[in-house]
């Protein structure tokens, strides 16, 4: 069985944001609140470490208080080179020397379950998997994902092979989705824009 103390978490918002006007997406106000602060409070509690994965701005995030990890090679690389670049610092770090997973979570969604990693440790660790992923709605969502952590070097080859997303690994690794029935307003929403920013204050709590 899987431990949260083997459980180290990223926040991946080191896009451009091209759709948001090349605006730092998770610092965009939803309720008066940046979208990080959403992430932070829902994925903090279900890892035992949480790191930020950002590739500008750092002065502005620093201020959540975290540790920042940019892209070890080019900045803007695509998510799976966040994803492995907080492999690295993981894999680097003399404090965490027991994480042995990493557990994704894009820096633009607001709002998801509070046992989204409880559930994705239990079907990698039941199926004996490589990465576990969720899926809501009939959709894939490849950042809410877990991944071993001695998964780097072959993720190091499909960087430098020119991979830029998740999903292309999937079907190469033993990657299995774990279906979330989750019909809750909002979950699992990313804002990818200003009308989706609109359409999500609509759907999330103030609180």
């Amino acid at each position: 069985m899987i431990s949260k103390s083997e459980i180290g978490g990223v926040i991946l918002a080191g896009g451009k944001a091209s759709r948001m006007g090349f605006r730092d997406k998770a610092l965009e106000h939803l309720h008066s609140r940046p979208l990080l602060e959403y992430v932070i409070d829902k994925a903090a509690p279900q890892v035992e470490h949480l790191i930020l994965s950002v590739n500008h701005n750092i002065e502005r995030y620093q201020a959540f208080e975290l540790p920042i990890v940019s892209d070890r090679t080019t900045n803007y690389g695509g998510p799976l080179l966040g994803i492995l670049s907080a492999m690295h610092w993981y894999a680097g770090t003399d404090t965490d020397k027991g994480i042995r997973y990493l557990a994704c979570f894009p820096g633009d969604a607001p709002e998801f379950p509070e046992d989204v990693v409880d559930r994705l440790a239990l079907e990698l660790d039941k199926k004996s998997a490589a990465i576990t992923y969720i899926y809501h709605r009939d959709q894939i969502q490849p950042l809410f994902s877990l991944w071993r952590l001695d998964l780097i070097e072959k993720i190091e080859k499909a960087v430098v092979d020119g991979l830029f997303g998740p999903k292309l690994l999937f079907g190469s690794l033993k990657a299995v989705a774990v279906n979330y029935d989750d019909n809750s307003p909002g979950a699992f929403c990313n804002i990818n824009s200003s009308e989706d920013l609109n359409a999500a204050a609509l759907l999330i709590s103030r609180e």
